[in-house]
């Protein structure tokens, strides 16, 4: 990382002891077989076991009260945490740095601007080195309205770059969402302007200018729309994956899940084999990934494929898998490192969340953490 300014602020985290049974997560992020980092709707957790034990590092904010939680989880002991927080009538938004694994972080603040923007509900924090990073705030439980920021120094300090509502230019930020950039100057943002069909946008100039890119539907589902799952996962400078939902038109026929992929950096994109139902798309590398399908009476659920997506074999779930299922819960994430060993996020309706992993790519699952 860059040297940083020997007067930028230096706080400790809001640590909790490793305890088991007390923490409902929301998502998880593996960077080895022992180390990775989880979220709650209140705190940033580390493991270094498995997940079997779980340490709270939140960044501890000084004075006011704390609202939303934006992270970038860069490596086991690296990461970026944006919090808003509210003292009397005063709203920051603070930054915060961590290279010892949330021992110990490093603070900044986004400039304020010309009004109170107030708290932010929800955002995307990314960087593509050391140095350069990109923030995205929004201020609603929508789309609208949001502001993008962007350091070149290392999150020292932060300049707002664009905002939804400076539309002054046809080809400005169109509304937030959630970014990904594979290098400084290329960017992307999926977000929705319509309720129900969330859109594509590409940058090429670090995020001041924003335009629409279009996928094409596979043969046989030329009639419907495509909603864009998640930004892109780029695993090279060319190689790269993008999940999307068909929706039919006029609601005639089944939605399900198209998988693109790019090699050139995503100039042009290539639709994969379409899956049956929607569900959840996760790649270990661009050969290796893993889709849990929602909604289905097959018994077959989680597939599997080793090359890029263009054919999938199914798993039957294990009994370990199969006894949760059949509780009421249902797999909300998978995260797998490599093409064997991975973790499954299970939540329920009333909040009970259940953490499995496996270490032969799915055929089996263990219990790792159970609240």
């Amino acid at each position: 990382m860059s040297k940083r300014t020997l007067d930028q602020p230096k706080v400790s985290a809001k640590q909790t002891e490793n305890v088991k049974g007390i923490w409902q997560f929301t998502s998880i992020r593996m960077f080895s077989e022992t180390s990775g980092w989880a979220l709650t709707n209140r705190d940033v957790l580390r493991t270094t076991d498995g997940g079997f034990l779980w340490q709270a590092v939140t960044p501890s904010v000084d004075k006011g009260e704390a609202f939303g939680l934006i992270e970038d989880f860069i490596d086991a002991n690296q990461a970026w945490v944006a919090i808003s927080a509210r003292h009397e009538e005063k709203v920051q938004i603070l930054v915060f740095h961590t290279t010892d694994g949330g021992q110990t972080w490093h603070k900044t603040e986004l400039p304020q601007g010309g009004k109170d923007r107030g708290v932010f509900y929800w955002g995307t924090i990314t960087f593509t080195d050391s140095r350069q990073g990109w923030l995205m705030a929004v201020y609603s439980q929508h789309n609208c309205p949001a502001e993008l920021f962007k350091t070149i120094d290392g999150g020292i300090t932060w300049t707002r770059i664009a905002g939804v509502y400076d539309l002054a230019k046809n080809d400005g930020l169109p509304f937030g969402g959630k970014i990904s950039f594979p290098d400084p100057k290329i960017g992307w943002l999926v977000g929705r302007i319509d309720p129900s069909i969330q859109l594509l946008y590409r940058t090429q100039d670090g995020g001041l200018t924003w335009q629409r890119q279009k996928l094409k539907l596979p043969v046989g589902y030329e009639s419907g729309e495509l909603s864009v799952g998640d930004s892109p996962v780029f695993f090279s400078a060319n190689e790269g994956l993008l999940s999307a939902i068909y929706v039919p038109k006029n609601g005639q026929g089944n939605s399900v899940t198209i998988l693109y992929a790019t090699k050139d950096g995503g100039q042009t994109w290539q639709s994969r084999t379409p899956l049956q139902f929607q569900g959840i798309v996760d790649f270990a590398d661009a050969c290796h990934g893993w889709n849990w399908q929602w909604n289905t009476s097959a018994s077959k659920e989680l597939y599997h494929t080793s090359d890029g997506g263009k054919t999938w074999l199914g798993i039957e779930p294990d009994r370990n898998l199969k006894h949760f299922l059949d509780q009421g819960l249902d797999v909300t994430q998978l995260d797998f490192i490599n093409d064997k060993t991975g973790w499954a996020l299970l939540i329920s309706n009333d909040g009970q969340s259940v953490l499995l992993r496996t270490t032969d790519g799915g055929d089996s699952w263990s219990i790792v953490y159970q609240r």
